[in-house]
């Protein structure tokens, strides 16, 4: 897959090593880190599909597949959100990047174009096939996330994919030839029937599950009444924002950081 060598790195350099969503990291005082190129290099695992994902602070990062999930030595694996907080921010961005990586690497083996076996060169963050020339880069899918208000409540649903009694924003992916806002009617108005006005940009959030940009917005309502599509929703209704059901609770969540910035404007009103 690769031309990259665990062995040729500088052993000064870091290296984020993925089973899945899963990263080996070590617990120190006050956070976590990640492994060095030395300590990888110790290790009894085999490692594949390494890449260079950045440099932080003058150190190089390289991120890796392994195929095992057992402890090794004081290192565990654990859920990427699991490290917000443990990390600064910045440091948690290049793992977001680097798992973003990862799984495009493990989906482009072979160019579309010739069929031929692609290889990765060092310090490279594209692939050029060495038969016809052509590059492949990243896949990155936009997705929109939107926050809709109703006078003091605010819309909230449920995918049959959520865990029990899990609520939270309307979502949905961006079509070719689309504008964004235009994205964010559509996907409301295909998901709960109703039409919506006012649009405004909140910010975005890279979200490497598996490829994905996530573009945030809040907008209010304006006519129409909920009829879910019972296909990608399977309930949704106003919910006053003093009195939530439960909605994501875990530090990645994106939608999560939507409605407490709204609970934060309600509370300083």
């Amino acid at each position: 897959m690769n031309d990259i060598s665990i062995n040729a790195l500088n052993k000064n350099s870091y290296c984020l090593l993925f089973n899945k969503d899963k990263v080996l990291s070590k617990k120190i005082l006050g956070g976590s880190r990640f492994p060095s190129i030395s300590e990888v290099e110790k290790l009894d695992i085999n490692v594949s599909n390494i890449i260079y994902i950045g440099t932080l602070n003058e150190d190089d990062y390289y991120a890796a597949n392994v195929l095992t999930e057992k402890i090794i030595k004081d290192l565990f694996f654990r859920h990427i959100g699991e490290m917000y907080g443990e990390i600064d921010e910045n440091m948690f961005l290049l793992t977001l990047r680097a798992l973003h990586f990862i799984n495009w690497l493990n989906k482009n083996k072979y160019c579309s174009c010739c069929g031929n076996k692609i290889q990765i060169k060092p310090k490279e963050t594209n692939i050029k096939c060495s038969n016809c020339g052509h590059i492949i880069y990243p896949r990155i899918t936009p997705a929109i996330i939107v926050a809709i208000l109703k006078d003091d409540k605010i819309l909230l649903a449920r995918s049959p994919h959520f865990p029990p009694k899990l609520y939270s924003l309307i979502s949905g992916h961006l079509d070719p030839g689309e504008f964004v806002e235009t994205c964010v009617r559509r996907e409301v108005k295909e998901e709960v029937g109703i039409n919506i006005k006012n649009i405004r940009y909140f910010g975005s959030h890279p979200w490497p599950f598996p490829n994905k940009i996530m573009i945030g917005f809040i907008a209010e309502y304006s006519s129409g009444e909920i009829e879910i599509d019972n296909n990608e929703i399977e309930a949704a209704d106003w919910f006053p924002l003093d009195d939530l059901p439960h909605i994501p609770d875990y530090n990645l969540s994106f939608a999560r950081k939507i409605i407490d910035s709204l609970l934060e404007v309600r509370k300083n009103k």
